[in-house]
C-alpha cells in the first residue's frame, strides 16, 4: 500500500490543532487516524495527537486478533489508552474527533465520531463516513471526551475483496456542500488519480492544491492507497 498525508495550520491560530498517522503493520495491515482537535479547548491539539498515538498503538498490541474483535471495543480500548496518555492535563479541554481506518488482508474496520469524513474505495464503491448533522444544530460536534459516546459513533466492519483507497479529510477541507455524493466523487477521484504515484509526489501536489483552499481552519488529508 501506499499511504501519507499532509497537514496544514489554520490562519486563525498559532497551533495546528489536527493529528494524523498513517502506518502499516506488515503488508497486510494499514492504519489510518486523522483528528481534529476542538478549537475551544485549550489542549486540543494534545488530546488529538494523543488519540493517532493511542490507535496506531492499540491496533500494534491486537494485530493478530483483529478480525475477531468489535471494532466499537476496540475504539474503546484506545479512548482508555487516550485519557491515561493525558493524565497531566484537563481531559476537557483535550477534546478532538476521530476518524479511523483499519485494513486487514481480510477485513475493513472504520470508525467516526465528530466532524470531518472517511471515504474507503473497495469493489462495492465508495462509502463514506461523515456527520450528516440529523441530529442536532448545524455548529454541534461529536468528540473523544471523558466519557466515550459509543452511541454517536459511525462504525464499519465488513469483509472485501478489492482494496482500491481510502482517504480522510478534517473539515477544514470542506468539499461542496458536503453532500454524500461529492465526497463519493472526490474519493473515487482522488484514488483513481493518485494510486499509481509514489508517495514523495502525491504529497507534493497535494500539498499545493490543499495550501490553496478556502478557510481559516486547520486542513489535513490523509490517504492509505491499494497497490
Amino acid at each position: 500500500m501506499v499511504y501519507g498525508g499532509i497537514s496544514l495550520r489554520g490562519s486563525y491560530h498559532e497551533v495546528n490543532q489536527d493529528s494524523y498517522v498513517c502506518k502499516m503493520y506488515g503488508p497486510d495491515c494499514g492504519v489510518m487516524v486523522v483528528s481534529d482537535g476542538m478549537g475551544s479547548k485549550k489542549f486540543s491539539q494534545y488530546g488529538s495527537k494523543a488519540i493517532c498515538e493511542s490507535v496506531c498503538e492499540t491496533i500494534g498490541t491486537l494485530q493478530s486478533d483483529l478480525d475477531a474483535l468489535s471494532f466499537g471495543d476496540v475504539i474503546a480500548l484506545c479512548h482508555e489508552k487516550w485519557k491515561s496518555k493525558l493524565a497531566g492535563y484537563d481531559i476537557t479541554q483535550c477534546c478532538t474527533t476521530l476518524l479511523v481506518l483499519v485494513v486487514t488482508g481480510r477485513r475493513i474496520k472504520a470508525a467516526r465520531l465528530g466532524d470531518g469524513f472517511l471515504a474507503i474505495h473497495t469493489e462495492k464503491g465508495v462509502r463514506v463516513l461523515f456527520d450528516r448533522k440529523e441530529n442536532c444544530f448545524a455548529n454541534e460536534t461529536d468528540c473523544l471526551s471523558e466519557v466515550l459516546a459509543r452511541d454517536r459513533m459511525e462504525i464499519l466492519d465488513e469483509s472485501y475483496e478489492i482494496f482500491h483507497g481510502a482517504v480522510s479529510c478534517t473539515d477544514g477541507i470542506e468539499i461542496g456542500t458536503m453532500r454524500e455524493e461529492e465526497l463519493q466523487n472526490f474519493a473515487g477521484d482522488f484514488i483513481a488519480e493518485y494510486s499509481s504515484q509514489n508517495v514523495d509526489d502525491i504529497q507534493r501536489e497535494v500539498y499545493s492544491w490543499v495550501a490553496e483552499w478556502p478557510g481559516r481552519d486547520d486542513k489535513t488529508l490523509a490517504f492509505l492507497l491499494g497497490e
